[in-house]
């Protein structure tokens, strides 16, 4: 299901956003951020200056794309939209309760944990950030050090597909509403007819996302 203005945007979120119980993957959201992207979204006036420049009816590649997702499996293709936001927390050792069980290691799919004497050591470079390792801890030795959401950026299909830029960091859900609102200021100050804001990443994504990273 999508959350959406009949026009000028879409937000798509996952299964595990929608129904946390109905997904393992899913990490813990609140229920209102959907709604305050969106609310974001319509007082950034985006929706009527979208109107006042496109001539005849608003068609589907004129949307501007929103997606969430509850972990990195990213069911709602958060790295095809516009705005991909993503669930996520890295994770960080207690030694003290840890048993050495290797279960951390034997959960994580993406190779990101090996164990030492001291417990399990965590790769960062190789970690998607999914937090399964956390939830199936049976000691409760691991916890989120930070704890949040990814932000990527400008992602596209169609004839030249393009995969959205993260911007760095892991960012709280109290300021996704203004990174979304703050991207499309951006994208409506440099508008031009037929200008995809994947397209405005690959030309000056740079300056937007140093503009988040400093915010």
């Amino acid at each position: 299901m999508s959350a959406q203005s009949p026009s000028s945007h879409e937000i798509a979120v996952c299964r595990g956003v929608e129904a946390q119980t109905n997904c393992r993957f899913a990490m813990p959201m609140e229920p209102s951020l959907v709604a305050g992207i969106a609310s974001a979204v319509g007082e950034s006036g985006w929706p009527d200056f979208l109107r006042a420049h496109v001539v005849g009816p608003i068609l589907h590649h004129h949307a501007f794309r929103i997606a969430v997702a509850a972990c990195p499996n990213g069911c709602s293709r958060p790295h095809v939209a516009d705005v991909g936001i993503i669930r996520a927390c890295i994770p960080a050792l207690d030694p003290e309760p840890c048993t050495s069980c290797r279960l951390c290691q034997k959960t994580c799919p993406d190779g990101a944990i090996v164990m030492d004497t001291n417990g399990p050591i965590f790769d960062y470079s190789q970690c998607m950030r999914c937090g399964l390792c956390v939830a199936r801890c049976p000691e409760r030795a691991l916890d989120c050090s930070q704890s949040g959401f990814r932000v990527v950026l400008g992602g596209k299909l169609g004839r030249h597909p393009r995969l959205a830029t993260e911007v760095v960091g892991i960012h709280p859900a109290e300021c996704l509403p203004a990174m979304v609102a703050q991207c499309l200021d951006f994208y409506m100050q440099q508008y031009r007819k037929g200008l995809r804001f994947g397209t405005l990443m690959e030309e000056q994504g740079e300056t937007l996302i140093e503009a988040l990273e400093n915010s």
